[in-house]
């Protein structure tokens, strides 16, 4: 049984091996950018929690389906793959096609300019907010 995380880009000559030791072939880039999941049948607006040449963590707020086909758009860049396992609000996708090192490197600049706020951060700001008489809940 392929691990979980295991991404496209695993060669079929060693990826029992990798599976077993639950290694990746490629890193992985943590970011938390806006993003969308494009099905047949719905658009979804999810949070990317990471990314490398061949699959994606994705934040969607509810389970999506293993074995889903769908776009995931980010900034100016999309990548077309199957989601591969979901964990509560969290699923994973595999790439069809591996992308490419400059998409990583500008999703990391993208990542630096836009990166959203944790939970944790949103909460803090609007509870400052309300104590200082500026927001409402």
């Amino acid at each position: 049984m392929r691990h979980p995380y295991a991404m496209a880009d695993d060669s079929q000559d060693n990826a029992p091996e990798r599976a077993s030791r639950g290694r990746r072939r490629s890193s992985r880039l943590r970011v938390r950018l806006p993003a969308r999941i494009v099905t047949r049948t719905e658009t979804r607006h999810v949070i990317l929690s990471d990314v490398s040449s061949g699959g994606a963590r994705i934040i969607a707020g509810r389970d999506l389906s293993p074995g889903l086909e769908a776009v995931l758009e980010w900034g100016r860049f999309e990548a077309f793959g199957e989601v591969v396992w979901c964990d509560g609000e969290r699923s994973g996708m595999r790439f069809l096609d591996p992308l490419d090192e400059r998409i990583l490197i500008a999703t990391r600049d993208l990542d630096d300019a836009a990166r959203l706020p944790r939970d944790s951060d949103l909460v803090r700001r609007v509870a400052q907010g309300w104590a200082e008489g500026s927001a409402r809940l």
